[in-house]
């Protein structure tokens, strides 16, 4: 299997070398004529180092099955997506991004179809491509790209158009991570006509933050800054801005489960829809809860077939049916400033109309070939009274705590999760949860 839990991920050098780049791209041009979509391919890029290197041959890949390609250089990937639905003459849009995970990996996300590919969409790429791998070697020769930045424009004018203007006379901390989203946000929260201090601005390749927005220490230095500069609130985005999380004037972390749930609790969506690893909050929001494996693919299909408007996960990537199937930050945060302005609360009153639970997250890097091992082992030594196998191995260990343990499907990691009512217990909890793992390990 080519793809984990969102796109393909791999190694940069030793997985993505030149040629499976070449071939990849030929793979996506062949899937979208299979599905009959003319027109040119838009590709974006995060600004790891191995990304353009990555980028160039899979645009040749692509050139060689004739498809004409629109080169959209650093750009976020929900304006990769949002391309496709701005344009009709495009056949589809792929992003050169790995994502959270650390520099040295990269990755390749698809969108067809107007939205993220499905699932069943990777499995036909997976076997195109084992039948035309290496059949054809790449050659060196100049690219024949439109360099532009439509994917971009695009993105920032549909942002400007969702916010709720004028907004309140906030000061804003904005953690941009050095990636995607820094040139679109800056100029973006200079037309909302917000303060806004900027951190992490930089498109420097050895400067950008592979930051897991799961984890509370990734958001240090925004929590420190939005104290000292006495901020409403401080919002950061990841590295190829498909996700955002928030820090409340008081610099406390709110998690994208919160965030999340407070847009489904105000939103229309009749449906929420979300992975199995996010909090029990969205148990008490008084609407129907469909829960999802961990993966953008599942939330998407989830979404579709239960006629949601609104999903999202617990990384603080948001879903808007409106707008595009698939993670988008920007408008995840357009819509919280929106809500801050309509209900005229700060973002800790909001959060404080949730109920309260305490979710503690870690990870140790793991062999693949254990994580099966792992799973059993847990399954005997963790009694509770309930087991979901969904995704991992949730255990309920009473009615509002939970611990889950699960590989990660996009690197050697193995996660754990969990859930209580004081950050002590989930702590402990977690903490019990992480040693047994490393013990097996």
């Amino acid at each position: 299997m080519l793809f984990g839990t969102s796109g393909i991920r791999g190694n940069a050098d030793e997985f993505f070398t030149n040629q499976f780049c070449f071939d990849i791209g030929r793979t996506f041009a062949i899937f979208l004529e299979k599905h009959k979509f003319k027109g040119s391919v838009a590709v974006g890029m995060d600004p790891r180092p191995s990304s353009e290197r990555i980028k160039k041959y899979f645009l040749l890949g692509l050139q060689k099955e004739n498809r004409r390609t629109l080169d959209e250089g650093i750009t976020p990937v929900p304006a990769i997506n949002y391309i496709l639905i701005a344009d009709d003459s495009l056949a589809g849009s792929a992003m050169i991004t790995g994502s959270h995970i650390r520099g040295d990996f990269n990755g390749i996300k698809f969108f067809a179809f107007k939205k993220e590919i499905l699932k069943e969409h990777e499995r036909e790429i997976e076997e195109i491509y084992e039948k035309i791998k290496e059949k054809i070697s790449f050659k060196e020769k100049p690219l024949d790209s439109i360099r532009e930045e439509m994917a971009s424009n695009l993105y920032r004018k549909m942002l400007l158009k969702l916010a709720d203007l004028p907004f309140p006379k906030w000061k804003i901390v904005l953690d941009l991570s050095n990636g995607c989203q820094a040139n679109i946000m800056s100029a973006l929260f200079i037309s909302l006509g917000i303060k806004t201090i900027i951190i992490n601005n930089s498109l420097d390749p050895n400067k950008f933050i592979a930051r897991d927005t799961e984890t509370e220490g990734a958001l240090n230095e925004l929590q420190e800054t939005v104290k000292k500069e006495k901020a409403d609130l401080g919002i950061a985005l990841d590295a190829d801005g498909d996700r955002v999380v928030f820090v409340d004037e008081k610099g406390n972390f709110i998690p994208g489960d919160y965030s999340g749930a407070l847009i489904s609790k105000y939103g229309d969506t009749p449906v929420i829809v979300t992975p199995i690893n996010t909090s029990q909050v969205v148990n008490y929001l008084g609407k129907p809860v469909i829960r999802t494996k961990v993966g953008s693919p599942y939330v998407v299909k989830a979404m579709e077939e239960n006629n949601a408007t609104f999903g999202f996960e617990a990384n603080g990537g948001g879903f808007s049916k409106e707008i595009m199937m698939s993670r988008d930050a920007g408008s995840a945060a357009i819509k919280i400033l929106n809500l801050l302005k309509k209900e005229r609360k700060t973002l800790e009153e909001l959060v404080n109309t949730l109920p309260q639970f305490f979710l503690y997250r870690t990870k140790v890097e793991c062999p693949i070939n254990l994580n099966p091992l792992i799973l059993e082992k847990a399954k005997e030594k963790f009694g509770g009274m309930k087991i979901e196998e969904m995704d991992g191995l949730k255990i309920w260990l009473s009615k509002s705590t939970w611990i889950l343990f699960r590989p990660s499907s996009n690197a050697p990691e193995f996660r754990v999760f969990a859930e209580a009512k004081t950050k002590e217990e989930a702590r402990r909890i977690g903490e019990e949860g992480i040693k047994f793992v490393r013990s097996i390990i």
